[in-house]
């Protein structure tokens, strides 16, 4: 199968934004992506999908430790989820197994007729001046609160909401 194009880009937009709560919305869409954490450390040749950044408003903190060896929380991004629209004949390589320090793959949350739908709860930076600010004061820093560790997401339904929106595709 060939890669999505613009007009799958559109179709599944209006997919997955009908299932989205009030407080949540899409921020970026990308085309010819694989998704995250797949063919680590590996070329890759094969078919490519589509990937959309849904955002929530539940705040994530980065914290820091200062010089002094002070820690610090700063508000500084937002809960999110990537989804990756992959064509039904995509699929992970065997090699995976053997990659010990790749990270976490994005999860496969549906496989359909024509696609197979992954995610990944994460969060997004929306300070980024801020950001880039503490990364030049910081001596460390961790995200013990982001979603990609902790699995909480304002929208608790949101793995069985998506499922739902892409039933029969």
């Amino acid at each position: 199968m060939a890669d999505f194009d613009k007009d799958n880009q559109k179709h599944f937009e209006d997919v997955v934004g009908e299932k989205l709560p009030s407080t949540w919305k899409i921020v970026e869409e990308k085309t010819g992506v694989i998704p995250h954490g797949h063919y680590w450390g590996q070329d890759y040749h094969g078919p490519k999908g589509l990937s959309f950044v849904l955002e929530g408003d539940m705040p994530v903190f980065l914290h820091w430790r200062d010089n002094n060896g002070e820690w610090h929380k700063e508000w500084v991004a937002n809960e999110s989820i990537e989804l990756w629209i992959m064509p039904q004949d995509y699929s992970e390589s065997w090699k995976r197994f053997f990659i010990i320090h790749r990270p976490k793959p994005a999860e496969l949350l549906f496989s359909g007729k024509i696609i197979r739908l992954y995610a990944y709860p994460s969060h997004r930076i929306i300070f980024p001046a801020k950001f880039n600010e503490i990364l030049l004061r910081a001596k460390s820093s961790r995200w013990p609160d982001s979603p990609a560790i902790t699995g909480r997401l304002s929208w608790e339904t949101w793995r069985e909401n998506i499922k739902a929106a892409f039933h029969g595709e």
